[in-house]
């Protein structure tokens, strides 16, 4: 019932969108810069930012963006492990084995990687995601496994991504070394009003949708319960447009969002 009404060929704000076609905020943007700028200089990267502001699919976009005779890239989303679990997780996405004894894990993670750069001529890209979950030891093995002896250059790139207060975490005394490390921190951020505009637009115009469904007060109702966020307009959004195709309405009005963020409200 949806789709033909609005013309849809998919939803416009699945979660499976094809990176290719994410909206490009300024912030978005400006983290590609930054991204690229560790393609050149590799070393540990911070990303943060409130959950749904796009910090995993931007990285999955970036990862499908490089040359895979180039980079070895390697994603963990799992960050509530055990120390020696974070260990196995990344010795066998490394190796292709498990080792149950950490330092045949510590041996094994720092000769494939070494491997990797010296005999395959790849550079290792390693993203750990949800990382504000991580445990205290966890935190402290990542510096040791970054401690390499490569020349002067960082053989690796490692982006640990998480919500914000993990930059809280990271300035305790106890991480002051690790955060020392960081060749680069980015936090990503919500949309602004006009880029909250176009992000709907654009997501119409992806779904094949070829006009605007919105009228203009409920892109700012939508705007103002999401503050921002993607992933939270999206989904607002979403259930908006189902309940005006319920009524059979071709235009999403205000009134029509207002009773979907009621009822999420409750």
């Amino acid at each position: 019932m949806i789709k033909p009404l609005f013309g849809f060929t998919t939803n416009p704000f699945a979660k499976d969108i094809d990176s290719k076609k994410i909206y490009m905020s300024a912030s978005m943007k400006e983290l590609f810069s930054r991204l690229e700028y560790m393609q050149q200089t590799r070393g540990l990267m911070l990303l943060t930012g409130e959950p749904g502001v796009g910090k995993t699919i931007a990285i999955r976009a970036f990862i499908e963006s490089l040359n895979p005779s180039m980079y070895y890239c390697m994603y963990i989303p799992l960050s509530t492990v055990s120390n020696a679990d974070f260990y196995r997780q990344l010795c066998f996405q490394l190796t292709g084995e498990y080792s149950y004894r950490k330092a045949a894990c510590f041996h094994n993670i720092q000769s494939a990687i070494t491997d990797l750069v010296k005999n395959n001529k790849k550079v290792p890209l390693i993203v750990v995601d949800e990382c504000h979950l991580l445990k205290p030891e966890n935190l402290y093995e990542i510096q040791i496994i970054l401690n390499f002896d490569l020349d002067s250059t960082d053989p690796v790139i490692f982006i640990m991504i998480g919500q914000t207060h993990l930059r809280d975490v990271l300035s305790r005394q106890v991480h002051r070394a690790l955060n020392q490390r960081f060749s680069l921190k980015y936090a990503l951020q919500p949309l602004d009003k006009t880029e909250a505009r176009e992000y709907l637009l654009h997501h119409l115009k992806v779904a094949g949708c070829k006009n605007n469904i919105f009228n203009d007060a409920a892109i700012d109702a939508i705007y103002s319960n999401a503050m921002g966020n993607p992933r939270e307009m999206g989904s607002l959004a979403w259930k908006a447009i189902m309940v005006a195709a319920a009524e059979k309405k071709q235009i999403v009005t205000e009134e029509d969002v207002y009773c979907v963020s009621k009822e999420l409200r409750q």
